[in-house]
């Protein structure tokens, strides 16, 4: 039976790893959007100058507050391809200081000053990326 089925079983098998291989993919893309997004919306407010001149504090251990906006603007997602159905994202500033920001260390800054804002976009993001696999590789139907 098989011999005479080959063809069928092969088109079969194409078209299910074809359909694997593009769900990857789009449960990659959607997902470094998603902590893209999420990231960006961590850097809240707005800080102003003071009467004095000096520009508004960052509260250390809070989200950055929007100044510039040159941070917010940098997060970016790098997306590569590993092999089949095999997906990966990098997300995060492209700009020189964002990682002083994240995780302290600028030097003139109090040792321990840091204002994350990658650290609880992936919170939010952990709890949301299983659904956005399970949307794209159709597992446990849908």
């Amino acid at each position: 039976m098989i011999k005479h089925n080959l063809k069928l079983v092969r088109q079969s098998l194409e078209k299910a790893g074809s359909g694997l291989d593009n769900g990857a993919r789009a449960a990659r893309d959607e997902m470094a959007m998603v902590l893209t997004q999420l990231a960006k919306e961590e850097i809240k407010g707005k800080r102003g100058k003071l009467p004095n001149g000096q520009w508004e504090k960052a509260t250390s251990g809070q989200p950055p507050m929007n100044r510039t906006g040159n941070l917010r603007r940098s997060i970016r997602a790098e997306k590569r391809k590993e092999g089949f159905a095999k997906y990966s994202a990098i997300v995060g500033p492209t700009i020189v200081y964002g990682r002083a920001v994240e995780l302290g260390g600028a030097p003139t800054w109090p040792v321990g000053t840091r204002f994350p804002y990658m650290e609880p976009a992936f919170a939010k993001f952990r709890v949301i990326a299983p659904a956005i696999v399970r949307k794209h590789l159709a597992i446990g139907g849908k």
